[in-house]
């Protein structure tokens, strides 16, 4: 044999022996575990450690805000936030509600009177969410410079500044990092097949229903998300097919658990000022809106808000971009499934805020705040893909998205500073929201500038001609400008809209007294008793009404049910005294 034939025989012996290598080396990565958690923060605590100090950075600017918003009734103004018995029995859940209890022990150890320690604690959440994405991306991409570049840009969207920088915002926070954790224990348990795995991964999901509801079934998406992008998806299912059925029955039970809460808030979302018989949104007004925006808003986040009211596209484009975001859903599935897992993230996540269910508005930023998540990998994916090191032309769209996005972040956490910024941001980005109008209105109120009160509640009215809120809380302050006139008028319209809104009735009643027209104010107590039978304040009224009518005996009986009830209303005990010694007319 010549020695080329020899050569090239060797040659052939070699090649065979390296397929069989590689072919061996395949085998056993696939027959690899995951990284543990732990490991994965050791290695990587360094960019870890810069990346929570790039968010600290981009939000300095927003732990000195005021409360806003939302945020009165649950922490100032909220007279149950020390209780800690009632707090821990909230909704009725077996576990506490973390965002109440949360508010509960920084009251206790802070007090109230400062919103700084409530903002940092809101920090801490995001930091605890950035760590557990790069944990999560870890494990679904195995491509350290993809959750590289897809964490940095999810710390930069200006999307989520309403849930970072806004107190009430916090809850949503809270739900991302249970949901995250839950979902990397559900990984690992299929990875490992370990008991534990599966006990905190319910565990999570636990916690994060005790929170709130629906949002936290986004879990059990995610995960047949994932595990429909894994190749070997039909052997994971077999494989632990008992397990999915526990975890079916307990997503069931969760389910018929949550009617309750759901039905309450359908009623909140479709009360008072957006008063519908629905109990579902339309998907074909629905999502051709709410998707396309919600993308926008992901890019583009040119106009963020609190109320999301202007949807200027027109239809058809609408329609164009649903239908664009499907087509790639399915393109993707076929070719790519890691471009397929990222976005339909984006709306697995956010799944249950966008149910047709009218549990949520249509469009709110901090619904969006995980599904987010699935923007940012898609973006890094078109930047780097499987590459190992970052291209110069990637790096310099990357710093220069984030420069934009940064900016947009700072600019924004202005916005969130103090009620009247946000008000005013919001009536310039949304001028067809009648809340914000209102809003507006009952800001220029505390600032003591009532002309301007009456502008922000009469532009409501103008927006939405049958809010009844705007048009009481217009003529609350035609009321403290001793216009009486104009506010009984806009008094006697919020109760024709709104009939049962016993406020007005009560404030008509008050007008009538200073007017010495007792028939007037007894008729409009009277039906604001019909609403609310044992409020003292209104009966006090009505028995000083009733005395003016020289119905003394009524009025007595009423003072001397309220003053037992009540030993501290003071009023009430002076007046009876009065007419006990005689005094048959009250002024």
């Amino acid at each position: 044999m010549s020695q080329k034939k020899l050569r090239e025989n060797r040659k052939k012996i070699q090649d065979t022996r390296n397929k069989i290598q590689d072919t061996g080396n395949r085998i056993q990565e696939t027959n690899e575990f995951l990284p543990k958690f732990l490991d994965i923060l050791k290695k990587y605590k360094v960019f870890l450690l810069i990346a929570c100090g790039m968010a600290v950075l981009l939000y300095a600017n927003a732990m000195g805000g005021a409360f806003v918003s939302d945020d009165y009734a649950t922490l100032p103004q909220n007279q149950q936030l020390g209780n800690f018995a009632f707090n821990i029995k909230k909704d009725g859940m077996l576990l506490p509600n973390t965002m109440v209890m949360t508010n509960f022990f920084i009251n206790k150890l802070f007090g109230v009177t400062s919103p700084v320690p409530y903002h940092i604690v809101s920090l801490l959440w995001y930091l605890a969410t950035i760590v557990l994405s790069f944990v999560f991306l870890i494990l679904v991409f195995k491509n350290d410079l993809l959750a590289k570049v897809a964490t940095i840009i999810f710390i930069f969207m200006p999307i989520h500044v309403e849930a970072v920088s806004w107190n009430a915002g916090k809850i949503y926070l809270i739900l991302a990092t249970y949901i995250l954790a839950s979902v990397i224990n559900f990984i690992y348990f299929i990875d490992r097949e370990k008991l534990l795995n599966l006990y905190m991964a319910l565990g999570f999901f636990w916690l994060a229903f005790a929170t709130d509801r629906p949002r936290p079934f986004a879990i059990f998406l995610i995960l047949i998300l994932y595990i429909m992008c894994q190749e070997n998806w039909r052997e994971i299912t077999k494989r632990y097919l008992k397990y999915w059925m526990v975890v079916l029955a307990i997503l069931i039970v969760s389910v018929l658990a949550s009617l309750p809460a759901v039905n309450i808030r359908v009623d909140d979302v479709n009360s008072g000022t957006n008063a519908s018989e629905s109990y579902f949104y339309s998907p074909f007004f629905q999502y051709p809106l709410s998707i396309p925006k919600y993308l926008q808003l992901n890019v583009f986040p040119v106009d963020l808000t609190l109320y999301h009211t202007m949807f200027v596209l027109p239809g058809c484009l609408n329609w164009l971009i649903l239908l664009s975001y499907l087509g790639l859903l399915i393109y993707f599935f076929i070719y790519d499934k890691r471009y397929f897992f990222a976005l339909a993230f984006i709306f697995m996540a956010v799944a249950p805020s966008m149910a047709p269910v009218k549990v949520s508005w249509l469009v709110a930023e901090r619904y969006m705040f995980l599904g987010s998540l699935g923007m940012a990998t898609f973006i890094a994916l078109l930047l780097v893909n499987d590459k190992k090191r970052i291209s110069i032309l990637s790096l310099s769209l990357l710093v220069g998205l984030c420069g934009i996005y940064g900016y947009l972040v700072l600019k924004r956490n202005v916005d969130w500073r103090t009620n009247h910024n946000l008000w005013v941001k919001t009536c310039q980005v949304s001028p067809n929201s009648h809340n914000a109008w209102n809003n507006i209105g009952d800001d220029y109120d505390k600032l003591g500038q009532y002309e301007n009160a009456v502008k922000g509640f009469t532009q409501s009215t103008l927006v939405k001609p049958n809010y009844a809120d705007a048009f009481h809380n217009r003529a609350n302050i035609l009321f403290k400008m001793g216009r009486l006139d104009l506010a009984k008028d806009s008094y006697e319209t919020a109760v024709t809209i709104s009939p049962n809104l016993y406020q007005s009735y009560l404030s008509i009643s008050q007008i009538a007294i200073q007017q010495k027209d007792y028939v007037t104010a007894s008729e409009n107590l009277e039906k604001a008793l019909k609403f609310v039978p044992g409020d003292p304040q209104v009966l006090y009224f009505y028995a000083v009404v009733q005395a003016n009518l020289n119905k003394i005996d009524e009025a007595k009986r009423i003072l001397n049910s309220i003053v037992l009830a009540y030993p501290e209303f003071v009023q009430a005990r002076q007046v009876l005294t009065a007419l006990n010694k005689g005094q048959t007319l009250v002024p």
